[in-house]
């Protein structure tokens, strides 16, 4: 008997609770047309954002590995040391994307640099200057200096440390463990821009690797010719000859190759469509919270009427 009482009670409690959303059903659904409405406005505002990929692989590795296979123990009994490994080289590489030598190269590009601080750009003055602040945020940084006592930071206009900084946090490097190839991607509101940039840093960074090898070949070139000057065995020749020819080849692969360090193995790629914003996870999103806010405005209405009655 008191088990069917209990069920029937519950039973009860969920009409009655059915019957209170019903008769609040207009307040559902105006917090839920709100929510949704106000999920539109910012989706029409919200910056369309793509993604950015470019993959890139070590430049002839294995030519490089198949060319001075062999030499190794006839040039370490001669005392000379073989060109540097090029896996080595590629990890330098990866590291000078982010570098400030290769921003300083980057920064060259004026138009480029105008484009990723387009903020800061102040046509009228033909230069970069302080962007002008609204109320709240002199109110916030003044507030903030009072708590902290700090005077805060200076504007500091665009200059190659700052794009470091800028590379460092928007361009993202992934090395794939198996292959060891390199993929930098970006997402960003304007794709071409992130490409370009990119490009840029890759075409730099290669440049310093080529530019650091030139310049480090010439002494190890001048040894190898002084010793086969005084080399007496024929095979002794014939392992310097060897090794300055292969010298001589990456030299002027340096000297002329599109390519040094790192090259592209498939041609960059930029999304068809926007990866963010999620247009239906934020629609339904809203939904779902405008659904529930309605609600509790209905329960919290009759809590209060009966809390009065």
């Amino acid at each position: 008997m008191n088990n069917y009482q209990s069920n029937n009670d519950d039973e009860i409690d969920l009409r009655t609770l059915f019957l209170m959303l019903w008769y609040g059903k207009i307040y559902i659904f105006f917090f839920s047309f709100l929510f949704m409405f106000f999920a539109s406005m910012y989706l029409q505002n919200a910056k369309r954002l793509y993604l950015v990929e470019y993959k890139l692989k070590p430049v002839s590795e294995t030519q490089i590995k198949n060319s001075f296979s062999g030499l190794g123990g006839i040039a370490s009994l001669a005392g000379i040391q073989l060109p540097s490994n090029t896996t080595t080289d590629f990890k330098i590489f990866q590291v000078l994307i982010s570098s400030v030598e290769v921003s300083e190269i980057v920064f060259k590009n004026k138009k480029l640099v105008k484009e990723i601080f387009e903020d800061e750009w102040n046509s009228s003055l033909n230069s970069f200057s302080d962007p002008p602040k609204s109320k709240f945020r002199d109110y916030i940084n003044y507030l903030k200096g009072t708590i902290t006592g700090s005077n805060g930071v200076h504007y500091i206009s665009p200059n190659p440390r700052r794009l470091a900084i800028y590379v460092s946090k928007s361009i993202f490097i992934d090395e794939d463990k198996e292959t060891g190839f390199l993929t930098l991607s970006a997402v960003s509101p304007k794709p071409d821009i992130s490409l370009l940039l990119i490009s840029e840093l890759i075409e730099a960074s290669d440049q310093i690797m080529r530019q650091r090898y030139i310049n480090f070949s010439k002494e190890p070139l001048a040894f190898y010719k002084e010793k086969l000057r005084f080399a007496r065995s024929r095979e002794h020749r014939e392992s310097l000859a060897e090794l300055i020819s292969k010298e001589e080849q990456k030299l002027m692969f340096a000297s002329k190759g599109k390519y040094f360090t790192a090259e592209p193995f498939i041609k960059p790629t930029i999304s068809l469509h926007p990866i963010a914003p999620k247009s239906k996870i934020i629609l339904l999103l809203s939904l779902i919270l405008g659904l529930f806010t309605g609600i509790g405005i209905v329960l919290l209405r009759n809590a209060v009427s009966r809390d009065k009655k």
